[in-house]
């Protein structure tokens, strides 16, 4: 009885350690995402004292809610304006762009880093979308001079800067760079690990979803590829398996066939014409990329063409018809498919773009081959 009351005692003391040892890990863990956050709440910077202007009553807003991004700014004299932007600091350095048309090609850039407990501020101009075709010390912008500083304190990064400019361009571009990633001396920044960006009213301090190449909504980048992968990449190859694999399901077979063909083709153009309106400056492999675009559109219209003067079963011709349709065809399938590949580095999408459709490949892949050894056994039989 007394081990076994001895034993009880124990657990009970043991849970309780382990419950006032989850209380102070929630309470640190607490204190330090309290630390680490910066809110428009606030009275005012909490590096303020640091920031070489004053930083009072300056608007302020959350603009990038996945990165933690708070901006403040301030018409602070004629043709002046000031700017903090604050970040958590992940040991990789923190950006914001000004473009004319939110495009990150064309633009410049203030990037901000810390290393040491010292703080870095340099102006980019962005020519590329690769790390050495973003040129430092370069820019559009006019800076303040010696009102540009960059601040670490409690786990977070403070840019402030001023422009000198009767009205900054109307679309803000963010980057962060890698975790642990900083820019080495010669201050070539790393590839950024995310990216957003968004129109904005510098009088109503009101942003807006931006027609350039963000990292955050459907900019036409990315509507473009979007729709060239439903179209070429999805629904053409999944039209062919109707096709070939499920005849004797007749005539339905030939209606679904008919039907996701039709509408490959139609959201194709629209993705081609969309492409074609793309703003298309530093950007490397366009070339190819744009001629193989045109080759997939252009077997696709043979196809349609084809279809309509397709000859009865029982003409000679057929035979040659049939040839000429499902190699063409198969031949814009896989060309589709390498050329969205192509677009999706090209773009330097995110992963997860990337990775999804090389699953749908994969799979369709299998699928295809398991059809295909499916027919050679019911020939044999």
């Amino acid at each position: 009885m007394g081990a076994a009351s001895c034993s009880s005692s124990s657990a009970k003391h043991l849970f309780l350690l382990c419950l006032l040892l989850g209380f102070c890990f929630a309470f640190a863990a607490s204190q330090q995402e309290q630390q680490q956050s910066d809110s428009c709440s606030s009275a005012g910077v909490a590096v303020a004292h640091l920031v070489p202007f004053n930083s009072s009553a300056f608007r302020c807003l959350t603009v990038w809610k996945q990165e933690d991004f708070v901006l403040r700014y301030k018409n602070t004299g004629e043709s002046q304006w000031s700017f903090i932007l604050s970040a958590p600091d992940k040991g990789s350095y923190v950006a914001v762009g000004f473009s004319g048309k939110g495009l990150m090609v064309g633009s410049s850039a203030v990037v901000a880093w810390s290393s040491g407990g010292k703080g870095t501020v340099k102006q980019y101009y962005l020519t590329g979308k690769s790390p050495d075709e973003c040129y430092p010390d370069k820019g559009r912008l006019t800076l303040v001079k010696n009102k540009a500083v960059a601040v670490s304190r409690s786990g977070r990064l403070y840019l402030a800067f001023q422009l000198s400019t009767d009205l900054p361009q109307p679309h803000l571009i963010y980057a962060v760079g890698p975790e642990g990633n900083l820019p080495p001396s010669d201050a070539t920044l790393p590839m950024h690990r995310s990216m957003h960006s968004h129109a904005f009213n510098y009088t109503s301090g009101m942003a807006s979803s931006s027609g350039g190449s963000g990292g955050g909504g459907f900019p036409p980048e990315r509507k473009h590829g979007l729709l060239a992968m439903m179209a070429w990449g999805v629904l053409m190859p999944l039209g062919m398996m109707a096709a070939r694999y499920f005849r004797r399901v007749d005539p339905y077979w030939f209606y679904a066939h008919m039907a996701i063909q039709a509408v490959a083709f139609t959201v194709g153009i629209a993705s081609v014409v969309l492409g074609f309106r793309l703003n298309e400056d530093g950007l490397k492999n366009v070339d190819v990329h744009r001629a193989l675009g045109i080759a997939i559109l252009a077997m696709a219209s043979l196809q349609v063409m084809a279809f309509l003067a397709r000859p009865d079963k029982t003409s000679k011709v057929r035979r040659f018809w049939n040839w000429y349709h499902h190699y063409i065809g198969r031949a814009a399938i896989l060309v589709a498919i390498g050329n969205i590949f192509l677009g999706l580095h090209i773009a330097q999408e995110v992963s997860a773009y990337i990775v999804s459709y090389g699953v749908f490949v994969a799979v369709w892949v299998i699928a295809v081959a398991a059809f295909e050894m499916n027919r050679c056994y019911s020939d044999d039989d």
